[in-house]
């Protein structure tokens, strides 16, 4: 009887063993199962990310070369203009020609001098043998002064500056012969200036005309 005892104890004890075990394997399994399910989210986000860094590295080069060659266009330009009053800058990833207003119109005026018309046939030459499909924005710019003598044409700035703009409009397309398709124009009075209008030397550099081709498109 004692060892029947024994042994159905030892057996009891076999088993109980064998269930820890085999609890234990399971756990171990699941265990195992997990990691390796961590381990290919952790590689599939490292060849995401590599592939994004390669896309950004190209992305980065594009960019660079792409803003070379606009700087590139804008010295070729400045240089052919050189002696017309214009200046060449970037805009917002555009090709701007700054014309004083001083040079085209009298103060408060809106008619092109005479003496500025040459200045801007070549403007137009130029712009449009480098850019020959690009649409054209025109803008015209103030300082911050009131209108005084030319008030009861003008009811403000911006007016005066949407005037001038759409003046050059209709000598680049009378004089010039550019498509009106690819013409417009916009006034912004004073209200993007590139200066100070707290002194004369600002004020003068506020007033002008800007003629901007559109290449980020």
């Amino acid at each position: 009887m004692r060892f029947k005892t024994i042994f159905v104890r030892c057996f009891l004890l076999s088993l109980a063993l064998l269930s820890v075990g085999c609890a234990e394997l399971k756990r171990l399994r699941e265990d195992n199962l997990a990691m390796s399910q961590r381990i290919e989210g952790l590689q599939s986000e490292r060849d995401s990310l590599s592939s994004r860094y390669a896309m950004s590295e190209r992305e980065k080069a594009r960019l660079m070369a792409e803003r070379e060659k606009m700087e590139n266009e804008r010295r070729s330009l400045e240089e052919r203009l050189k002696g017309t009053g214009a200046s060449v800058s970037i805009k917002g990833g555009n090709i701007s020609v700054t014309l004083p207003s001083s040079i085209f119109f009298n103060s408060g005026k809106t008619t092109l001098k005479d003496t500025a018309k040459n200045s801007l046939r070549q403007v137009c030459r130029v712009v449009n043998t480098d850019f020959p499909a690009n649409m054209i924005r025109i803008e015209g710019h103030t300082d911050t002064d009131p209108i005084n003598r030319t008030k009861e044409l003008f009811k403000s700035n911006w007016e005066l500056s949407a005037m001038r703009a759409a003046n050059v409009l209709h000598f680049l397309i009378d004089d010039c012969h550019l498509d009106p398709k690819r013409l417009y124009i916009a006034g912004f009075g004073e209200f993007e200036p590139v200066a100070s209008n707290n002194t004369s030397a600002g004020k003068q550099q506020n007033r002008r005309v800007e003629i901007v081709v559109m290449t980020n498109r």
